[in-house]
């Protein structure tokens, strides 16, 4: 029990060193300030006319506050990591535990984030938005977008990372309801989601209709979770700790 309550709640801790560690690292490389010249800086002058959308983005990109910069650049280069070994870890700590629960959990994890990464892409190629930095004068802050890569430079909408991100602590809380669980994923999820305004890669309806996209398919997943789960895969006692679409958290 004290394993595997170690492995459910472990995953937490290296999220915040992650987050931590980064955003100290893209605090040094970014610049302060933008200097006058610069697009960017056109961009962040007022303008009180724009649609609420694009003040919103201008809110987030031009923030020049450390302490909210850096957890947004930690909690960036803290994604891809998690999005990538969230699964595998969820699987080895089903066989380490040897708990049918953790398997049901962890089978739910993979078919969720399979389901949200397949959604997410069908849509960002059925809507082709054109991404902030196409259209307006500021520059992206994300590697991967500079320079910009014409077939990915019109799939702003939904965001992929605010998706999965989304998915994933909501599946996970799901089945860990536990405040060490749902706390620091939410916190989390919400960091991955904002950061990808500030890096001028997306507009907050794209991040706000990722978050919603993730975290109703995780919902979906787990309430139709004996219908969608194999057989050998369920656990004798559904781990749901109440009825579904019901998120009780245990201090």
């Amino acid at each position: 029990m004290a394993v595997r309550r170690c492995l459910h709640g472990s995953i937490w801790p290296l999220l915040v060193i992650l987050m931590h560690v980064g955003g100290h690292e893209a605090a040094r490389a970014q610049p302060s300030h933008p200097s006058p010249e610069s697009a960017s800086a056109r961009f962040c002058g007022a303008a009180p006319d724009r649609p609420l959308d694009v003040r919103g983005l201008a809110l987030l990109y031009c923030t020049t506050q450390p302490a909210l910069t850096g957890g947004l650049w930690g909690a960036h280069r803290s994604a891809r990591p998690v999005f990538y070994g969230a699964v595998p870890f969820a699987w080895g700590g089903a066989v380490l535990t040897e708990s049918p629960a953790a398997r049901a959990a962890a089978y739910r994890l993979t078919l969720t984030q399979g389901l949200t990464y397949g959604v997410v892409v069908g849509a960002k190629h059925v809507v082709g938005r054109p991404r902030p930095y196409v259209h307006r004068p500021l520059k992206a802050r994300a590697d991967r977008h500079r320079p910009p890569a014409p077939g990915d430079a019109y799939l702003s909408f939904p965001s992929g990372h605010a998706s999965l991100s989304a998915a994933l602590v909501t599946s996970w809380g799901l089945s860990y309801p536990r405040w060490y669980v749902v706390g620091p994923g939410a916190l989390w999820a919400a960091g991955v989601a904002l950061s990808r305004v500030h890096l001028g890669v997306h507009y907050p309806s794209d991040v706000l209709v990722g978050t919603v996209l993730g975290t109703g398919i995780a919902l979906l997943v787990h309430q139709l979770r004996r219908a969608v789960t194999p057989a050998p895969l369920r656990a004798s006692s559904d781990l749901s700790f109440g009825p579904p679409l019901v998120l009780r958290v245990t201090f």
